[in-house]
């Protein structure tokens, strides 16, 4: 039913899991994520509850396999459940029942996990967790790669509908519900592919938010830097252009804020009311 991943990144302390699967909207109780406390992956006969009671064991202090353990002693299913588990120190955790459905199986490394069933080839799990140690990057893009591998490896049996991506941030001062990265596709026709368009998309996204952050808060330098970066993204859109007019405009240079407005926008009267009321506002002015 389900092929997926889940790891640490030792060298930034994120935590994250991808997963696709033939089912609609795998996101929603597949992977389960906890900065500063661990990474869950509950499949097969899905079982939601193993996430966040999984993450509530690993923060009152039990060990991956302590917290797998209790789970699967008080479940009278647990021989139709798949479960991966890493915490914030790399200690995983790893249950696939004897009643999961063929391919069925996991593959263990150094603070990852691999697991598919309903796989339509043995060893899927075993080239998943190859394609991550081979892969560079930040942990999202070797996840994401994982995953690609193991869809082309083999995939679910039924053909992919839907995937994911979650990466917490790094450190356990970082408040559990933040997120690097958080993306879904529910219903697609090719939608592991659609994952890796996505994640390109948001590291463009990331580079307009940091330039946008920088633009309203006068930091023309970064702003500049961040945006004409989100600009020469493959990916970058009409909104990296309204930003990147924006920071030189801030910049004092009105002439290139208003020739980058026009290149990126054209006449659309929306990002031009937008413009002059973000003018009218003092959001967009130079310093004098």
């Amino acid at each position: 039913m389900t092929l997926s991943i889940v790891a640490l990144d030792p060298d930034t302390g994120q935590l994250g899991t991808a997963v696709h699967t033939g089912w609609m909207a795998v996101g929603n109780k597949v992977p389960w994520v906890e900065a500063g406390v661990g990474a869950v992956l509950t499949q097969a006969v899905t079982e939601a509850s193993y996430g966040p009671r999984s993450l509530d064991l690993l923060r009152s202090g039990h060990s991956p396999a302590e917290a797998l353990g209790t789970l699967i002693a008080e479940d009278p299913h647990a021989e139709s459940r798949q479960v991966a588990i890493v915490d914030f120190e790399g200690r995983v955790a790893v249950h696939t029942g004897s009643g999961c459905i063929p391919s069925a199986g996991h593959s263990v490394g150094d603070g990852v996990v691999a697991v598919a069933n309903m796989a339509g080839a043995d060893g899927v799990w075993d080239v998943m967790l190859d394609a991550f140690g081979s892969a560079s990057g930040p942990l999202a893009r070797r996840l994401c790669s994982a995953v690609t591998a193991g869809h082309e490896a083999g995939g679910d049996l039924r053909g992919s509908t839907s995937a994911a991506l979650v990466v917490a941030p790094g450190g356990v001062a970082e408040p559990g519900w933040t997120r690097q990265v958080d993306l879904r596709i529910d219903d697609h026709p090719e939608p592991v592919a659609e994952l890796a368009r996505l994640l390109d998309l948001h590291e463009m996204y990331d580079l307009m938010g940091t330039g946008i952050n920088a633009v309203t808060t006068g930091r023309t330098d970064e702003a500049m830097t961040a945006l004409e970066a989100a600009a020469g993204h493959p990916l970058s859109n009409a909104q990296t252009g309204f930003w990147q007019a924006a920071a030189q405009l801030l910049a004092g240079d009105s002439e290139a804020a208003e020739a980058t407005l026009r290149k990126a926008t054209g006449d659309d009267t929306g990002w031009r009311l937008l413009w002059e009321r973000s003018r009218s506002s003092g959001r967009l002015t130079p310093p004098s």
